[in-house]
């Protein structure tokens, strides 16, 4: 194995936004605000980079204009919300140092990314990146993981790919790749450890 291919949410950085939220907002604010979001296309179409976050933001407080000032907040933080996950963060130096190369293949909109890219310092270990907004495909759709093998010249056979839905796992193995489903708090040593990675 010579490629370990991450995901984001809730593998590198741990992604529970109603705790955050509830932080500002009480709980049946924190549950409308989740819904509208998450349900919405345009948070569908900031992962594909069909909209922007600006234009994202105008038009759900125009549908939802009693949530004006708490889509604007949400929306303007949400990043805050993801936070590096320490036990991962030590396996990414630990895999640099035993010479893997470090790849993300990721859905995240373009203002998320570029935020978190500048946000914190561990991302300079990776050898690359594919960002779903910027190249308008998205997992588990299989062209975007061929992007990936295309781009960095990778050997599926020589790769493994961790993330926390079966789904965009499921695709990374019909394209020959090693595949680690996560789900939340999973153990990654030890699956690493299963496949004399570490």
């Amino acid at each position: 194995m010579k490629n370990i291919i991450f995901d984001i949410g809730n593998v590198i950085l741990d992604f529970q936004p109603e705790e955050y939220l509830l932080q500002y907002f009480d709980k049946n604010v924190m549950g409308d605000l989740m819904t509208i979001v998450f349900s919405s296309d345009e948070w569908v179409n900031l992962d594909i980079g069909t909209c922007t976050l600006s234009e994202a933001i105008n038009s759900l407080t125009l549908a939802h204009p009693h949530y004006h000032d708490e889509l604007i907040f949400f929306l303007t933080h949400w990043t805050y919300m993801m936070v590096p996950i320490p036990e991962t963060i030590q396996l990414l130096y630990e895999l640099k140092n035993k010479g893997y190369l470090l790849y993300i293949l990721s859905n995240f909109s373009t203002d998320g990314i570029d935020t978190l890219f500048k946000r914190y310092d561990f991302f300079e270990l990776f050898d690359g990146a594919v960002i779903s907004s910027k190249e308008k495909l998205v997992k588990p759709e299989e062209k975007i993981y061929q992007v990936l093998l295309d781009r960095y010249s990778l050997n599926p056979s020589e790769s493994v790919f961790i993330d926390d839905l079966l789904a965009n796992v499921n695709t990374a193995k019909r394209l020959g790749m090693y595949g680690i489903y996560l789900p939340y708090q999973t153990d990654l040593r030890n699956e690493l450890i299963k496949m004399n990675i570490l």
